[in-house]
């Protein structure tokens, strides 16, 4: 502990140097680091449209992380570098699940709003918000297109996309990666191991490449058992385990396949919901253990012909989530997802006026719910959920070049979903509900490069999520009150203008992203009380989201680098709901819960020769988060608070050895996130809150 708080003092030392490098820059004062040659930004290459394009050239609000960035910053999950793109904050409402927020657009049920893509995967389950854990090991780079994105990404893409791209395997090179790390958090200790290798099989045409982690995090809050009043210290801690192989392969000079497995394995008592001591309690924070577990298997397959190119993309996921539940007896739920999907594409290549796509997708979706309540001596199946969907999609999208300073982009998307519905409560089966559901979401972009330097575009695009099934119960309870409810509700839209701007200033050494927006948020999709314990969805009402985003970049030396970034966002209902009994659920002018009116983070690397054949590195990162508002059993508005979370990192590398000293919220900011969703949980200041301050060290071997 000693040897990791004195190099933290360092950390702080080094950031102080280059803070007052940076401002002695900028008065224009003489020192050392000026003498150096200045540094070009380095350029990504990202994949949004389906094609190579380069970030600083693609006419979209789209952010991109190469793999290497986010495992020199240390990042180990989603949350810890997601929000440094503009627009997009995530919460780990519990261990191994979070929300994802990107203009203000999200949801804690149904299907996710927000679309996630592993490699050429969409990951979309039905009913449930879920996101993957993924871990940011072995990763090409993570894209974050933001706004809707309906037309190449189809449902789901209601407030943006995120895709995570993972290392393919490489021909005729051996390499081998490593990296252990042990942290403290106040006292409770975490552990991570993460290993890969690349293996050429067969001489530029076969390659196997494997990745895997295993970290176990420590617990930190005091669980005090709401019935017999006993205690437990560090109680949520959190062990998972990934694991991925890919079969990469040519077959002759024009077709390549690639073969994928990806596994996780999560395991977490209690989620993150805490007093101001970080102390949590059975009655409101009820699970016990959720266990979740997941596999991945996908084919891909890429024929170059004269002309253009064909993609086929097939996937299978099968997800299992098993919840244990403490409070008032006890009992537990079994979800299970099993997702198929089938996409074929063309792309045209080469580099005419004329650049397209056009695709279709299949997808077959099943979430299957079991819930279980502990009467004394046995279990009871007090119900199940069985939901279907079976889903397709054509799409298709052109840019012609006008000349070498205008393009025009047109896109369209046809969705079609029938969603299927089966319950039973207490064992016996309630009628089934079937319902469709259509959509058409174009896209327009005009882009305008008046020099190699600048692009400026404008765009008009729609996403959606589709509609949902009434649950059987709801519908049920309505009857009994002497109301009637629609079997389904429609689906969400979404329907954004936006006009931006991507500069690249001094030589390369600035780079400038300004976005702003409006976006009609239609048909939203809500939870109504019926009864004081049963509920049931319907649509209410439109939101109106407006917001301003902005990302800088700026290497004044080859050494050092700075970004910032942040979003001021203002989504607020148009209408008021009530309930049955007359309350308001939400209000018209209020902002839509859980969406925060500002983020911004900001980050300074430093790196200087230490002799030796060693090279140093610092970096320091802040982000900070707005308040945010929840409901109370959606009916109380109730605030979150302010949240600035600190990390530092320092290190030094030489060859292919490199030590690190990090700690994460330095600040120890505990202050909560977003509140509790019950009247009697939020009386006692119970919220979910970052993780309290981290200091580790990791070593890491890279041949």
């Amino acid at each position: 502990m000693i040897s990791i708080c004195a190099h933290t003092t360092k950390t702080l030392r080094l950031t102080q140097a280059a803070l007052a490098t940076a401002l002695l820059v900028a008065l224009g004062a003489p020192t050392a680091v000026l003498a150096e040659e200045p540094e070009v930004i380095e350029e990504i290459i990202v994949t949004a449209l389906k094609r190579e394009t380069n970030l600083l050239e693609t006419p979209l609000a789209i952010s991109a992380m190469s793999g290497e960035m986010l495992e020199q910053t240390g990042a180990d999950g989603l949350e810890e570098f997601l929000q440094f793109a503009p627009g997009t904050s995530i919460e780990r409402s519990n261990q191994g699940s979070q929300v994802i927020y990107i203009r203000g657009l999200a949801s804690s049920f149904g299907n996710s709003p927000i679309g996630m893509y592993i490699d050429e995967v969409p990951f979309t389950a039905l009913t449930v918000t879920w996101t993957p854990d993924v871990r940011a090991w072995d990763l090409e780079r993570v894209e974050v297109l933001r706004g809707p994105q309906g037309t190449l990404y189809g449902a789901s893409s209601l407030g943006g996309t995120i895709r995570v791209l993972t290392k393919d395997p490489v021909y005729n090179e051996f390499q081998a990666k490593a990296e252990a790390t042990y942290s403290e958090t106040d006292g409770s200790d975490s552990t991570a191991l993460k290993g890969a290798v690349n293996i050429p099989i067969v001489e530029d045409a076969l390659s196997l490449r494997i990745a895997a982690t295993t970290e176990e995090l420590g617990g930190y809050l005091t669980l005090i058992n709401g019935f017999t009043g006993a205690t437990e210290d560090d109680f949520n801690d959190y062990d998972v385990d990934t694991a991925r192989i890919k079969l990469k392969g040519a077959l002759g000079e024009r077709a390549e396949f690639t073969l994928a497995y990806w596994m996780t394995d999560s395991l977490v008592n209690t989620g993150s919901l805490a007093n101001d001591d970080l102390v949590t309690n059975t009655l409101f924070n009820a699970t016990d253990e959720n266990d979740l577990k997941s596999d991945l298997y996908s084919a891909e397959f890429n024929i170059d012909f004269d002309g253009f190119s064909l993609t086929s993309s097939t996937s299978w996921f099968d997800i299992e989530n098993n919840i244990s539940f403490v409070d008032f007896g006890g009992g537990f739920s079994d979800t299970s997802v099993e997702i198929f999907n089938q996409e074929l594409r063309l792309t045209s290549s080469g580099d005419g006026n004329l650049l397209w796509t056009l695709g279709g997708i299949y997808t077959e979706n099943e979430t299957f719910v079991d819930f279980f309540f502990n009467l004394p001596g046995f279990f009871v199946n007090t119900s199940t959920q069985d939901n279907d969907s079976e889903s397709w999609a054509i799409y298709g999208e052109a840019t012609y070049s006008l000349n070498e300073h205008w393009d025009v982009t047109l896109g369209l998307r046809y969705y079609d979903d029938e969603v299927t519905r089966n319950d039973t409560q207490f064992m016996v089966p309630t009628p089934e509900i079937k319902t469709d559901f259509d959509d058409v979401s174009p896209r327009l972009n005009v882009a305008w490069k008046p020099n190699p330097d600048t692009l400026l575009f404008a765009t008009a695009s729609k996403g959606f999520r589709s509609g949902l099934t009434q649950p059987s119960i709801a519908i049920g309870a309505a009857a009994f009150a002497g109301l009637t409810i629609p079997e389904g509700i429609d689906s969400e839209d979404a329907i954004n203008y936006e006009i931006g701007g991507k500069f690249k200033l001094a030589d390369g050494r600035v780079t400038l992203d300004l976005v702003a927006y409006t976006i009609l948020w239609e048909d939203l999709q809500s939870q109504i009380f019926i009864n004081p314990v049963v509920f049931s969805f319907l649509n209410a009402g439109d939101a109106t989201g407006r917001g301003i985003e902005f990302a800088a970049s700026w290497a004044p030396t080859e050494n050092l680098l700075f970004n910032l970034s942040g979003n001021v966002n203002k989504t607020e209902y148009d209408d008021t709901l009530t309930d049955a009994f007359g309350r308001v659920v939400f209000e018209d002018g209020n902002q839509v819960q859980l969406i925060p009116e500002h983020t911004i983070t900001a980050s300074v690397d430093y790196t200087l020769t230490l002799g030796g054949g060693w090279v140093g590195s610092a970096r320091a990162s802040v982000e900070h988060v707005d308040e945010r508002t929840t409901t109370d059993d959606s009916l109380t508005r109730v605030s979150g608070d302010d949240n600035t979370r600190v990390n530092l990192r320092i290190g030094a590398e030489r060859e292919s050895f490199g030590v690190y000293l990090f700690a994460e919220n330095l600040t120890d900011d505990d202050n909560r996130l977003s509140p509790a969703g019950t009247a009697l949980a939020n009386s006692g200041g119970y919220a979910s809150r970052y993780r309290p301050r981290t200091l580790g060290i990791t070593l890491r071997y890279d041949h």
